[in-house]
């Protein structure tokens, strides 16, 4: 690499040292009402900046000169798949504690730091250069690579499980969380054929210094993603949101009126047919804050986001069934006509709302 290049990289990696840790620690140690999941989220740019510095430092050689830093773990890859899988179960839960039994998610990273430490006991792991450690090293990237997928699958799966379940994603909206995700999956695993090629057929002769690029794609990535977590309000606001709205006081008259008004505003204008309405969207359509709608329904009705568009949704379902015009269509087909988009969501609204199937209230009409 040309000293032009190389001078370059060395202050890229002093800019991503200083970002990435200053971005990781603000969300570690910001108080905000979602700090509990954003706490597992700062350590990702931390754990993915050192990984990056770690490819200037082996390069310049400066565990000559700083000896300490052998002692430091700067790759610790089998953390960042843990730390994406919490970070949204903590997210989509909103109450979760961390149990014992989760713990047993950071056994691998205490294998990766027991190899760091204890394979040779005069030198770290990735820092001394025999075939042996390098390339064990390999091999733990390799497992770490495969780990972030794993988890990384697991959380989309979790998202998609309770994107129509829960209230938290009325207010957020997660889908872009959700390709993130999977982007950022995907940036990992180009690292594969990387690691095989290196493996099998050049020995371990290319060096790390060699893909730096992909280095830089995957921090101003995971540097991308993080900043939108940090910077988005609406995350902010959830459990503040929650709390003000759990207490038991008497709602003003303001909140009764505004409820008065919010339903025939529903009814009228019929938003509820929209099967993508959010809260965002509906404080759009009728010029109002979210937060102000949020307080509206949770006081002065007493539901929830998802169950107030849903009653609306189902009354509208009801309507079909009991008309001649929509007889050719499925129930299934009238709850789509009525502004749901899952038909798991459909029969579960339908039966909190009737305390009946779906298909049984439509046997029971035809009984009628």
């Amino acid at each position: 690499m040309s000293n032009l290049l190389y001078q370059i990289a060395t202050y890229v990696n002093v800019i991503s040292l200083v970002i990435g840790i200053t971005l990781g620690l603000l969300l570690i140690f910001t108080k905000r009402t979602n700090r509990k999941a954003n706490r597992f989220l700062g350590f990702i740019p931390i754990i993915i900046t050192l990984w990056q510095c770690w490819v200037l430092v082996t390069t310049h050689d400066t565990f000559r000169y700083f000896q300490f830093l052998d002692w430091i773990p700067f790759s610790s890859l089998l953390a960042i798949g843990p730390c994406v899988y919490f970070y949204v179960t903590f997210t989509t839960t909103n109450t979760l504690k961390l149990r014992s039994q989760d713990l047993i998610h950071l056994i691998p990273l205490l294998l990766e730091w027991f190899f760091f430490y204890a394979f040779s006991p005069d030198w770290p792991l990735e820092n001394y250069q025999t075939y042996t450690l390098i390339s064990t090293r390999f091999a733990l990237q390799f497992v770490g690579i495969i780990s972030i997928s794993i988890y990384c699958y697991f959380s989309i799966r979790i998202i998609a499980k309770h994107s129509t379940q829960s209230d938290v994603f009325q207010n957020l909206n997660l889908t872009w969380l959700s390709r993130s995700i999977l982007v950022f999956a995907l940036l990992w695993l180009l690292w594969i054929p990387y690691v095989l090629v290196n493996a099998f057929f050049f020995n371990f002769y290319i060096s790390d210094y060699d893909f730096y690029p992909l280095y830089l794609v995957i921090w101003f990535f995971t540097l991308w993603m993080t900043a939108k977590v940090f910077l988005k309000p609406e995350i902010i606001l959830i459990e503040a949101n929650k709390r003000r709205y759990k207490s038991k006081r008497t709602p003003s008259k303001k909140v009764l009126t505004d409820a008065v008004t919010l339903n025939k505003k529903m009814k009228s204008n019929q938003y509820f047919l929209n099967p993508n309405l959010t809260l965002q969207s509906l404080s759009s359509e009728l010029g109002l804050h979210s937060n102000t709608i949020s307080q509206t329904i949770n006081e002065g009705l007493n539901k929830s986001f998802s169950d107030f568009v849903n009653e609306y949704r189902i009354r509208a379902v009801i309507g079909k069934l009991n008309s001649e015009e929509f007889s050719n269509l499925t129930i299934l087909g009238i709850a789509y006509e009525s502004g749901f988009n899952s038909k798991t969501t459909f029969n579960r609204a339908f039966k909190k709302v009737t305390g009946k199937t779906p298909n049984t209230y439509k046997k029971e009409l035809n009984t009628i």
